[in-house]
């Protein structure tokens, strides 16, 4: 908690009207695209359904069969999170605007943020699985087949690999597509990549990409990429890099129901007097909230080249 010391650039001015927002991400960018549920107490099971079987008929009058379905789970076990910041009156009231709502949203702001890293570290970390949330957990590496930074897939057990890497290919499209469809994943859902900016500048220099006669989006005349070869792209600099060397992306690859976000707690705001110090106004903000994978075959990641 701090007292904002820098309150003196707003004092208002003949010339100035209005607060300047320095650039930033004002929203979460991932939280929409994936599943959303509410978790009431310390953590929340997600039960999960694997395939049924079926036998053939080879006699009269058969046994019945019993072919049980695998029902496994997953556990979401929120943590909080606040911020807060004082303004003090006399500085407030040296200000045509008051600037305790602006700081409201700019404290949103830094939740949205938040949350897109804990779903990306659920995305790509340790899921917590069986009867308690602490009674088994699978690393990402077990359950997903993801990309290496030469463009080749990995094996179970393995984490994609930067020995050699290189700029984000067709081939790495094409390849992530097929895992997908391997994995018998549902074709008919909506399968998103979150790529780093320097990613997206990459992929806008990929004749396919930006040529008309493969997609009908006009890419270099948007400067975005929004969708190509099946999947939704979208950027964040919350993306991370490959942490034995750090010269390739981690971006991710997912279908809504493949990350579960969970909150305990919506983000509240509280504005009001701080009598311990001399009750200046203290704009407070806090969360409660976790994630977690639910499923490997539909979370992926693909190591791109960072420079």
């Amino acid at each position: 908690m701090a007292i904002s010391s820098t309150i003196e650039t707003a004092f208002a001015m003949q010339y100035g009207s209005t607060l300047y927002t320095l650039s930033q991400q004002l929203k979460s960018k991932f939280v929409p695209l994936v599943r959303q549920e509410t978790v009431n107490g310390e953590s929340r099971s997600f039960d999960r359904f694997g395939e049924a079987e079926v036998e053939d008929i080879t006699t009269r009058y058969p046994d019945t069969p019993l072919n049980e379905i695998p029902n496994t789970r997953r556990w979401v076990t929120p943590a909080g999170s606040h911020t807060a910041c004082m303004v003090d009156p006399q500085d407030e009231a040296q200000m045509i605007l008051r600037p305790t709502s602006k700081y409201q949203q700019l404290q949103a702001a830094a939740f949205g943020r938040k949350n897109d890293e804990i779903i990306i570290s659920a995305a790509l970390g340790t899921a917590a699985a069986g009867k308690t949330p602490t009674t088994a957990s699978v690393a990402f590496q077990d359950e997903s087949i993801s990309i290496n930074g030469d463009g080749t897939a990995t094996t179970l057990g393995t984490l994609a690999a930067v020995a050699t890497i290189v700029d984000i290919t067709l081939a790495k499209m094409q390849l992530m597509l097929l895992i997908y469809n391997q994995e018998d994943v549902d074709p008919d859902m909506k399968k998103y990549w979150a790529v780093h900016p320097k990613t997206t500048s990459d992929m806008l220099g990929l004749t396919q990409v930006g040529s008309a006669d493969y997609n009908t989006i006009k890419t270099l005349t948007t400067g975005k990429v929004e969708y190509f070869m099946g999947f939704h792209w979208f950027w964040s600099n919350q993306i991370t890099k490959d942490a034995a060397t750090e010269t390739g992306y981690r971006s991710i690859s997912f279908v809504s129901d493949g990350l579960v976000y969970g909150s305990a707690e919506a983000l509240t705001t509280r504005i009001g007097e701080h009598p311990g110090k001399s009750y200046v106004t203290q704009i407070y903000a806090r969360q409660r909230a976790g994630a977690v994978r639910m499923e490997g075959a539909k979370v992926h990641e693909c190591l791109n080249k960072v420079a």
